[in-house]
């Protein structure tokens, strides 16, 4: 697990909470500057507190933030039909269906060693920024 790693989990949990790096600054007593090295990786060993600071403030576990486990989703499948909701989702005790093709990339994630998953959440992040 690398540094570039952990930055990737940081903002794809930043991402994924809806939260911009500044409003994650401001929850975490730092910068948006310092936040965004964070992410990219210009920071270097970053200290135990730190990194649970971030993933308190993230909803995430830190050890996820580690890339020492996949983050805890649960997710319950009902067979549904592609494009119609086919399960649900619980995340910190929210719950949301999900599509038989958010199931599928779940899938497919989970197959993958950590060296691909943050290829394929890398590949997700820049595709999302292309939209805007």
């Amino acid at each position: 697990m690398t540094e570039d790693d952990i930055g990737l989990r940081i903002k794809a949990s930043r991402k994924n909470a809806g939260m911009t790096q500044e409003e994650l600054g401001k929850k975490v007593g730092v910068t948006k500057a310092t936040i965004n090295k964070y992410e990219t990786g210009v920071v270097l060993n970053m200290k135990r507190p730190t990194i649970e600071h971030i993933a308190e403030a993230l909803g995430v576990e830190p050890g996820y933030l580690m890339g020492w486990t996949d983050n805890a989703t649960t997710v319950q499948t009902n067979n549904g039909v592609i494009g119609q909701n086919s399960g649900l989702v619980t995340v910190n005790n929210s719950e949301r269906a999900l599509s038989k093709e958010e199931l599928e990339l779940l899938r497919i994630y989970g197959a993958l060693d950590v060296k691909r998953r943050m290829k394929l959440l890398q590949t997700a992040i820049e595709l999302e920024e292309e939209q805007y």
